[in-house]
């Protein structure tokens, strides 16, 4: 009980410095006109992984489908 109680407390301060962070970096970000980069890198990232989740699921069942008719 008392490890939970330590690990909240934790979590609750992590929230508040994230929150306190989060002010001031957006607003720096924007004001030097790279929030727009950020944002495309994330995109992209995104985009692959997603494209690569459908490939890997095509290849899954494809295997399925064989293992299925063995």
């Amino acid at each position: 009980m008392l490890i939970r109680g330590i690990l909240i407390l934790i979590l609750f301060f992590i929230t508040q410095i994230a929150q306190a962070q989060q002010e001031t970096v957006p607003d720096f970000m924007r004001s030097i006109g790279k929030i727009y980069v950020v944002a495309g890198v994330t995109f992209i990232i995104l985009l692959t992984l997603l494209i690569y989740m459908i490939i890997l699921d095509r290849k899954i069942s494809l295997l399925e489908k064989r293992q299925k008719n063995e």
